[in-house]
């Protein structure tokens, strides 16, 4: 019976066909989503296992494009509404039905975003949706499929300001799908650790980018990020941050507490060492002193956040008689204090307050990690904010100073290849 509209397509117009695929998948997503659950998992199969919703792939007016994104999407909420009903089962061809949404969301090769409109923007932001229920199931992401979706979508944060209102929901969206990608990721604290690494520093273009929004959206993302990861570290598998759309499919978060709680904590968190203290600290310190007053209230949760983390997890012996713990926590209530403060108060010295963050990291990094950081130093006192670049090379003298007994000459053999410029002005002053 539905072949007929196939055929019916064949001799209509090109807007006739695509509506009727785009009600053809819609009718079918909203089958498989509503379908009693006995029968459920049948008409996801009947579906997916056809490849109906391949043969919808060419359809070309955004409308079109957006019911079949929706249809896909639907299924995966099919998933997980009968797991909430105790009948847990897979996606069938889940990765392929991923590549289906990239496909269906227009981004070329090369990734060109001056070409975009209203229509395009909406479609993709409904794209970024679906992404992140498809992630959201079993099993999880292979490497190869999770590197596909970063490539596909991560440029969105490169978009202007405008049309805010759907550019914001697709920014929005985009950051929900990475915190997706990190909770569905890993089997251990170690390869959960590398994910958020991985995720971090494909973000770090648009932290350091010379563009305010681009700084602005990076930051945020990076935080959201972070406290994910921390819920994870604790358990806490149902707060999911601050964005209220994003609703975790509970099939995660049950299965993997309980198979999370039956493992020893050495094994289930990763160890201070695996988050990189040192070069992210570095990368994230220079936006404490941006130009851009959000950026620089974000920056600084980020960092008491990254410490905040780190004090929770187990260090390795070489780390144990190297960081006091009772001056870290002390140094960690003031780096806490200050984000209480810069969240509340509007008009405050900035430079007061870079300096009293770096007087805590400087407390909170271990000797190893302090090595990390100047050895990371390069792009930091490089920025491409002078404000920051200024900022970060006066850090980078405070850290000597204060810590300099510490290190050996090799460990600040970094500092030579500050520009010229760079090192004759502090010189001179």
């Amino acid at each position: 019976m539905f072949l007929s509209f196939f055929s019916f397509g064949a001799i209509a117009k090109v807007e006739d066909v695509d509506d009727t695929y785009a009600a053809l998948a819609l009718m079918y997503g909203y089958a498989a989503r509503y379908a009693p659950s006995t029968v459920i998992e049948a008409r996801i199969n009947a579906l997916v296992g056809t490849n109906m919703l391949g043969r919808l792939l060419h359809v070309q007016h955004p409308t079109a494009k957006q019911a079949v994104i929706t249809a896909i999407d639907l299924l995966g909420r099919a998933v997980i509404s009968a797991a909430e009903m105790g009948i847990s089962f897979p996606l069938k061809r889940r990765d392929q039905l991923l590549e289906y949404v990239l496909t269906l969301m227009g981004r070329d090769q090369n990734n060109d975003l001056t070409d975009f409109n209203t229509e395009l923007l909406h479609t993709q932001s409904l794209a970024l949706s679906a992404c992140t229920t498809l992630v959201s199931l079993e099993p999880r992401l292979p490497m190869e499929t999770r590197n596909r979706v970063m490539k596909a979508t991560l440029g969105f944060f490169a978009l202007p300001t405008e049309p805010s209102s759907i550019v914001e929901s697709l920014v929005t969206n985009l950051i929900i799908l990475l915190g997706a990608i990190l909770l569905t990721s890993g089997e251990d604290g170690r390869s959960r650790a590398e994910q958020l690494l991985h995720i971090l520093r494909q973000l770090d273009p648009y932290v350091s980018s010379s563009l305010e929004h681009q700084r602005r959206r990076g930051c945020v993302a990076v935080q959201e990020v972070l406290i994910k990861f921390r819920n994870l570290c604790s358990g806490g598998f149902g707060a999911l941050g601050s964005y209220p759309t994003f609703t975790m499919n509970k099939q995660i978060n049950q299965g993997g507490t309980r198979s999370l709680s039956s493992l020893p904590s050495a094994f289930v968190l990763p160890s201070r060492d695996s988050l990189s203290m040192g070069e992210r600290t570095m990368a994230y310190l220079p936006r404490c002193a941006d130009t851009d007053a959000e950026v620089r209230k974000v920056a600084i949760q980020i960092i008491a956040l990254f410490f905040n983390i780190s004090l929770s997890l187990p260090k390795q012996k070489a780390y144990v008689n190297d960081i006091d713990l009772e001056s870290s926590y002390s140094a960690l209530s003031s780096l806490e204090e200050l984000v209480s403060i810069v969240k509340r108060e509007a008009s405050v010295d900035q430079t007061e307050v870079f300096q009293r963050v770096v007087s805590s990291v400087c407390i909170l990094l271990s000797k190893g990690e302090l090595v990390v950081l100047l050895h990371s130093c390069t792009s930091a006192t490089c920025d491409k904010v002078k404000q920051s670049a200024d900022a970060s090379i006066q850090a980078i003298i405070m850290f000597i100073i204060r810590r300099g007994k510490e290190l050996r000459e090799a460990d600040v053999s970094r500092l030579c290849a500050l520009p010229k410029d760079k090192r004759n002005s502090r010189t001179s002053s």
